[in-house]
């Protein structure tokens, strides 16, 4: 299945070409998250023209793509919006099946942690972080793709509200992962007040790679998901719906 994926909720974000897991293209973005408006533009052309060129993969544009995959946050406010409209004009023209992902799942995934639960971990700004908790599968010896948030979105919280919520949360004796960007400073920052609890794992700033990989898992795994369902994961609301007057 071709599947484009793109993910515009950072810095960190891009458009990725892909053959079920296999990469075709990985354009990675080169510019600050309220550019997307444009560049994500751009990308989509990249990544569909190296995806031709460079593995002969039969896509004369959009309309020969099976599946998109889109990040829907958290992350930029601008960025998500941007994304999940894209997403779902494309899949409205062209008739395609979308499917929205969890930038924290996704950045949970990426990390392959060995221990029982992976906690994604990224700067929200204004001294707070995105949190979530996935069990990790483990079968056979290998790692699995399954991963089931504890949460249906996530947390956002203080430094000083993470060790708390992790007691609360992780089961009585479970090992925990935190999993940063290798970009995040904000969020690797934290990795001495919490390393007595958590193993760390870093991972590549652009997670394209893992929204493909939890979009497809999710489209074959599921019942087809309305294109009108594809929704922001905010976690913190947007400052314009915080201080609408009406």
């Amino acid at each position: 299945m071709l599947i484009l994926a793109c993910d515009t909720t950072s810095e960190a974000g891009g458009v990725g070409i892909y053959r079920d897991e296999e990469c075709l293209a990985l354009i990675a973005s080169d510019g600050p998250a309220n550019r997307y408006a444009v560049s994500l533009f751009q990308l989509l052309d990249r990544a569909l023209e190296e995806a031709k060129t460079q593995f002969g993969a039969p896509l004369r544009g959009l309309a020969d793509i099976e599946l998109i995959a889109v990040a829907t946050g958290p992350g930029s406010f601008t960025g998500i919006r941007v994304g999940l409209a894209a997403a779902q004009a494309w899949a409205r023209a062209f008739r395609l099946p979308a499917q929205g992902v969890s930038v924290l799942e996704a950045l949970a995934l990426a990390s392959e942690a060995e221990t029982a639960w992976a906690v994604p971990l990224l700067d929200a700004h204004r001294g707070e972080f995105y949190a979530g908790f996935f069990p990790v599968e483990l079968q056979s010896g290998t790692h699995a793709a399954g991963l089931e948030s504890r949460a249906a979105e996530g947390w956002i919280l203080r430094p000083t509200e993470l060790c708390p919520l992790f007691a609360r949360c992780l089961p009585p004796g479970a090992e925990g992962t935190c999993v940063a960007r290798e970009c995040d400073r904000a969020a690797l920052a934290l990795r001495e007040s919490l390393s007595g609890s958590f193993r760390w794992k870093t991972v590549p700033g652009t997670l394209v790679g893992a929204v493909a990989r939890l979009g497809l898992r999710n489209y074959l795994s599921r019942a087809p998901q309305p294109t009108g369902d594809l929704d922001a994961c905010y976690i913190r609301r947007p400052d314009a719906e915080l201080y609408w007057k009406g």
